[in-house]
């Protein structure tokens, strides 16, 4: 009971107050467009879709329903994410267990090869998902036990910070603050790392750890902190192309704290989009962005780009965007 009064009033204050704000790093640093750091705002309108299988990031300009395809060195990717102080992408490059940025991605013409500016080290043997805080990423290793790598990143270098041993595979992972949010792979068990961006180098346990009643096999994540929801995918079994689910969870800080280290968010705590109409088979990362009302999600089994509309009960919902894109695999916005 001590250790759930601590761990809940901890989150409590993480939640009210964001956590304490880290200095940005001096380390390998390049110029930054400082309004938009500080500010923490829209700066475009697109979503990436990353593949590993084509060598392809998707581009989708969410407000015309344009598209662009830009063309990549490496055919196997995963974890994408967007820095938006310099607009850059730091791309999963898992044919060469590297991470990677690509520069000026706004301004890439669909049909260009963009090339790395910078490549990091080969820390990781199995990169899946990744996350950006504070001038660092970090990448999930999905190995057993797994691992999480932090990395010091720019346009310029990437260079390896801090390793994590979680204790659990692990896949999608996502930073709020200096804290971190993490799935545990083949399960159905949320894991919250509080101060991860703090912590040394080494055994990493998770702060919390909780079950998502009803859900098969998580493999992606988002939480929206204005809103309060959080999104998990339910792939299903792996080998099925069409049993997968998202699970959307509001009011959600209020559900993680009552469920408790240890505990169940219950069925009755989640709206389910799952259905033979939704296109949903496995279902490997996802982006909620209630702003826009929309949930973004990579398809993998599909091999789609999927748009839903964020419902307000349980539904078998046809996707209001569906485009093929071979190997979808992860996805992030720029907004």
């Amino acid at each position: 009971m001590k250790k759930l009064i601590l761990f809940t009033c901890a989150l409590t204050l993480c939640f009210v107050t964001s956590c304490e704000k880290e200095s940005i790093d001096s380390v390998n640093q390049e110029p930054t467009n400082a309004s938009n750091l500080r500010k923490g705002v829209k700066t475009g309108n697109s979503v990436y879709v990353s593949s590993n299988t084509s060598g392809i990031l998707g581009i989708y300009n969410i407000e015309n329903g344009s598209s662009r395809m830009i063309g990549l060195p490496y055919a196997d990717a995963d974890g994408v994410v967007y820095d938006g102080s310099r607009d850059a992408i730091y791309h999963v490059n898992r044919s060469d267990s590297k991470l990677v940025a690509l520069s000026n991605i706004s301004n890439t013409m669909g049909g260009d090869m963009a090339m790395p500016t910078a490549m990091g080290p080969s820390t990781f043997t199995n990169g899946r998902e990744a996350t950006f805080y504070n001038n660092k990423v970090v990448v999930v290793d999905d190995v057993t036990p797994g691992k999480l790598i932090s990395y010091h990143v720019n346009t310029r270098q990437i260079n390896d910070f801090r390793q994590y041993n979680v204790g659990f595979e692990v896949w999608g992972i996502q930073a709020t603050g200096k804290d971190l949010w993490a799935i545990e792979d083949v399960s159905n068990i949320l894991a919250y790392f509080e101060n991860f961006h703090n912590a040394p180098s080494g055994d990493l346990p998770a702060t919390s750890e909780v079950a998502i009643e009803g859900l098969v096999r998580t493999h992606g994540l988002n939480y929206d902190e204005a809103s309060d929801i959080m999104v998990l995918t339910d792939i299903g079994s792996a080998g099925s192309p069409d049993d997968g689910a998202l699970v959307v969870i509001t009011d959600f800080k209020n559900k993680f704290m009552q469920a408790g280290d240890g505990g169940t968010i219950s069925l009755s705590d989640q709206i389910r989009i799952e259905g033979d109409l939704t296109q949903l088979g496995n279902p490997v990362d996802v982006v909620v962005r209630a702003q826009e009302g929309a949930i973004y999600v990579a398809e993998r089994a599909q091999q789609k780009f999927l748009v839903f509309d964020i419902p307000s009960d349980n539904c078998n919902c046809e996707p209001t965007h569906s485009h093929d894109f071979p190997g979808a695999s992860a996805i992030t916005t720029d907004f």
